[in-house]
């Protein structure tokens, strides 16, 4: 305890009670003198940290003089000077005051006796004895242990000034840590978030695109057969095309090379209709009477060409029968051309007297049936021949070479654009195809280097974590340690102002005493000074000098002299704040998907990290949403167009408006045809009559064109026309051209007659075909 039976303090030399800092000191001293005692010393030493540690909780308090002359008497006043160590370095002082005081403190008896072993001075000696003497050395001692008392409160409060701020700055950096462990946390659960959603995402864009290189492999096998069966058919049609040739010039009742020839219906050139049989169209079966082309047309794949093969001829039957009447075939006939069509009828076989094929009769009832099945089975049993009788199932119409020849031309540009049409769409889909791979295969490949970049973040936002984590428990450790010693410290500077002030009170007891047991009365007065006055420090941070100051409340008087009244010290050491600096905002980076919903990022550079309680850095990194649109997403088209010009000025006319595509379709996505109602609309226009316009002639009543504009006039003088169509596109160009009001500066006129190609190496070469060569323009 600090209390012993003579008042507060402890006796100086029999009872003294040492602080754990000085015991530590000692033992550090020890240390250096015995290695070999390094294990015990250790073992003391962390004895020592857990008295230093439990000394923080000791009330630390200062005494003031009041307090401590309240308690001092005269035997502890003779204990501290006594065995003040300037007395006992001062013999005849020493002494004197031995001779003067009739108890001497047992301690002090046996200092004296070896510091004075061997010479002994009388107490009555006139240099020392005499009590002014003793009374300016006492003086010189108050004096000497105020100025240590300045020195241990500069010293102490500086070790308090700076022990604080390093404190504070341990504790700034302990929440510094704390923050960047917490915002590197925040980056690992960022990471593992990315993370997760690349692992979970790969996986279904994969599979995505692992089922549209299916899809698009069995669509794209599908139009590749499509393309093999027209060419196929392209060739069938281009042998067919060989097989007729050249047309004669003229009727004829004979058997040309072409066979085709506009011959009587019995020949084999004619057409055969049998309405009956409801194929691909309401206009009945058609086939041609001919051993040759009839089987080739049998071998058609295609059933598109097929129905167009059946609209050309059906068209082709119903000219020729406005001609010349249809002839009904018997039954026997109609065998015939069973026959052919399968392929086993010959031109110039006979008609009559032959068997029916058991198939043949098969056919003719499936066709009764309107059964449009040409895959014949043959039945095992025999038939009876057909009789001669006719049959109102199949009709027989006359042929015309020409006319079918352009009809297979016609054919024949159909199927040709039909393949173009579908190496379009092959094109189309492959083209389609490619890019929503690739757009899957970006996706993908975005996704595994956010992830592998997810992962590097990963780690070292892990590895940032542990750091901060072990800097921070490292800077909290350090802050208890140097609490407990800042604690320890504080407890030793209290003790040591308190002995000094203790040594002073000694003094000054003994100094008046010394009168006293003389009977003298002396004054005296010690100098009294008030208490420091502290100024602004010249500096808030980074080091500052501070100016101390007092004032004399009472000049001495045989007493002890003034201390010094000013004094200079460093304050406010600890590091200024340092505010967080960035820089600039980068650019965004690139979505993380094409489409889908992705995300984008940017980053800002620190320029310089906050330290000191400085200001924190605003956000460094910033995301936000990207490409939120579907990847397979229809089209978006433009707003409607103005109404365009009426087609007419009388008699209702019509104006069209449309809409354009604004951003194509994506992926599977749809479009409307342009043709379609909701991309091109029609309305009526110019709905009055035209009679104010007309004028009267033999013809009829026409309108007259006095308009300022140059008319180009074509005239279709294709064979297909035949006499009477040609006739009749005279007869409109005629009064076409006599309704117009011809003159420099109105209706100029040109007139040109066009037809197309007879064969179809001069299609090839008309449409300029790639290898077709040059056309022959006088042909």
């Amino acid at each position: 305890g600090l209390k012993s039976n003579s008042g507060l303090f402890p006796r100086a030399a029999s009872n003294v009670a040492f602080s754990p800092v000085r015991v530590r000191r000692c033992v550090s001293r020890l240390a250096n003198m015995a290695r070999f005692l390094a294990p015990a010393l250790a073992l003391l030493a962390a004895s020592i940290n857990k008295v230093s540690a439990s000394a923080l909780n000791l009330n630390l308090k200062l005494f003031t003089k009041e307090e401590i002359m309240a308690n001092m008497t005269m035997d502890r006043a003779a204990d501290l000077v006594m065995t003040n160590s300037v007395v006992l370095q001062t013999p005849k002082l020493l002494a004197l005051l031995k001779t003067e005081f009739a108890k001497i403190n047992s301690t002090a008896e046996a200092q004296l006796k070896v510091v004075h072993k061997h010479k002994r001075q009388p107490a009555n000696d006139k240099g020392y004895g005499a009590l002014n003497g003793a009374r300016d050395m006492l003086n010189e001692m108050m004096n000497d242990a105020m100025a240590k008392l300045d020195n241990e409160i500069e010293k102490c409060g500086t070790y308090n000034r700076e022990t604080l701020a390093l404190l504070e700055e341990i504790r700034q950096d302990v929440a510094s840590f704390n923050a960047q462990a917490a915002e590197a946390r925040s980056r690992v659960l960022k990471s593992q978030g990315t993370i997760a959603f690349c692992q979970l995402k790969m996986p279904q864009v994969q599979e995505e695109l692992d089922q549209h290189n299916e899809e698009c492999a069995k669509e794209e096998v599908a139009l590749q057969s499509q393309i093999e069966v027209v060419l196929a058919d392209i060739d069938i049609v281009s042998g067919i095309m060989t097989i007729i040739g050249d047309c004669p010039a003229a009727t004829t009742t004979t058997t040309a090379p072409g066979l085709l020839l506009q011959q009587p219906a019995s020949s084999a050139a004619a057409l055969v209709q049998c309405r009956h049989c409801r194929m691909a169209n309401e206009g009945g079966y058609m086939m041609l009477q001919h051993d040759t082309i009839q089987p080739l047309l049998n071998k058609l794949h295609s059933a598109v060409v097929r129905s167009y093969v059946q609209e050309s001829l059906n068209s082709a039957y119903d000219e020729a029968v406005s001609q010349q009447p249809a002839e009904a075939l018997t039954q026997e006939e109609v065998h015939h051309q069973i026959a052919i069509m399968k392929g086993s009828g010959s031109a110039s076989s006979s008609l009559r007297g032959q068997r029916q094929d058991p198939g043949d009769a098969e056919l003719i009832a499936s066709m009764g049936n309107n059964s449009g099945a040409l895959n014949i089975s043959k039945v095992p049993e025999a038939t009876v021949p057909f009789d001669c009788i006719p049959t109102n199932k199949c009709t027989l119409g006359m042929g015309n070479c020409g006319k079918i020849r352009d009809r297979f031309l016609q054919i024949q540009a159909g199927i040709q654009d039909m393949l173009t049409k579908l190496k379009k769409e092959l094109a189309e889909l492959q083209r389609g195809c490619l890019e929503d791979k690739t757009i899957m295969e970006s996706q993908i490949a975005n996704l595994g280097e956010k992830l592998r970049s997810a992962q590097t973040d990963l780690a070292t936002a892990t590895g940032d974590q542990v750091e901060s984590e072990s800097s921070s428990n490292l800077k909290g450790q350090q802050h208890t340690e140097i609490t407990d010693e800042y604690g320890v410290e504080m407890k030793e500077c209290c003790d040591e102002q308190n002995d000094l002030k203790s040594e002073i009170c000694a003094l000054e007891k003994i100094r008046g005493e010394l009168y006293k047991l003389r009977g003298w009365t002396v004054f005296i007065t010690d100098c009294d000074v008030s208490e420091w006055r502290e100024d602004k420090c010249s500096s808030s941070c980074g080091g500052g000098t501070l100016i101390k100051s007092r004032s004399i409340m009472v000049h001495p008087v045989n007493g002890m002299a003034c201390p010094p009244l000013t004094l200079k010290e460093s304050c406010n050491t600890h590091p200024c704040p340092l505010d967080c600096v960035v820089g600039e905002w980068e650019g965004w980076s690139g979505c993380s998907a094409e489409c889908g919903g992705g995300i984008r990022e940017r980053m800002r550079p620190v320029h310089v990290e906050m330290k000191y309680g400085g200001q924190p850095c605003d956000d460094t990194e910033e995301t936000e949403g990207c490409n939120a649109q579907s990847c397979n997403e229809n089209c978006e088209l433009e707003d409607w167009s103005h109404w365009g010009t009426c087609t007419q000025a009388c008699w209702k006319g019509s104006e069209r408006r449309d809409r354009v595509i604004h951003e194509p379709a994506r992926g599977t996505g749809k479009c409307a045809e342009p043709i379609g109602e909701s991309r091109l609309q029609f309305r009526d226009c110019n709905d009055k009559p035209c009679a104010e316009f007309y004028h009267t002639t033999p013809q009829g009543k026409f309108l007259k064109c006095g308009s300022k504009v140059d008319l180009i006039i074509l005239v279709d003088g294709s064979g297909s026309l035949g006499e009477s169509g040609w006739q009749k596109s005279l007869k409109m160009v005629g009064n076409l051209i006599s309704n117009l009001v011809g003159s420099d500066d109105k209706v100029k006129v040109a007139l040109q007659i066009f037809s197309g190609p007879t064969t179809w190496d001069a299609y090839t070469r008309c449409i300029g075909a790639p290898g077709a060569g040059p056309p022959d323009m006088e042909k």
